[in-house]
């Protein structure tokens, strides 16, 4: 499949927007909301294909998001590295992306920052089953940090179309894979993330949450 040209993403065709994704997120400026949410997360264990999709590496997995008491529905998971979001002027390693979507029609993206540590067994499973269709154990426990507290803010598809009014979830704590699983990652894409994006005078919350499995 075509890779999505990163080195020329100003040819990238959209509609201009003010609510584009990623964005530079600080810590200080973040309006801290005293109120806890809690995401809750029911994800399937067993995946069903690895997809180098031209963008990214894509995972499919089913399973389903409770957010703010709205039932989401997880359609795939994809890898970015570096990051797409920054964190205080910081650039992690990498950064997934779980995508669902409500019946509404409303997308929203959980967000895990990725840096370089011990090895994930997860990752090595996902590169195992590189451009199968195939179901495989796809358990995600060291793909989501044991602190949830997350960034909010509404921005849009980092990929074409993309599309705004996306709700984003970012956890401020990452996850590690070891730099020779990132190094694999490179192999196929020196980098995939996008440029930042401007705020816009939008607002960014933080909130101190747990996610439950």
């Amino acid at each position: 499949m075509p890779k999505l040209d990163y080195d020329n993403q100003n040819n990238w065709l959209f509609k201009t927007g003010q609510m584009q994704s990623p964005v530079a997120l600080e810590s200080n400026k973040a309006e801290k909301i005293e109120k806890q949410a809690t995401l809750k997360l029911n994800y399937s264990t067993n995946a069903s294909y690895v997809h180098d999709n031209g963008q990214g590496i894509e995972i499919g997995l089913s399973g389903e998001a409770i957010i703010d008491n709205r039932l989401f529905s997880l359609i795939q998971f994809h890898i970015h590295a570096p990051s797409e979001h920054l964190l205080n002027n910081y650039r992690f390693d990498g950064e997934i992306h779980f995508v669902h979507q409500a019946k509404d029609g409303r997308t929203a993206v959980i967000a895990v920052f990725l840096k370089a540590g011990k090895t994930s067994k997860t990752f090595s499973q996902i590169f195992n089953h590189l451009n199968q269709d195939q179901n495989f154990v796809c358990d995600l426990t060291d793909l989501i940090p044991e602190n949830k507290s997350y960034y909010h803010y509404l921005g849009s598809l980092t990929t074409p179309p993309l599309t705004e009014n996306v709700e984003w979830y970012i956890l401020a704590n990452p996850v590690e894979v070891s730099r020779q699983q990132l190094a694999e990652f490179h192999k196929l894409y020196p980098y995939n993330n996008r440029q930042l994006q401007s705020l816009n005078g939008r607002p960014v919350l933080y909130c101190s949450s747990t996610i439950k499995n």
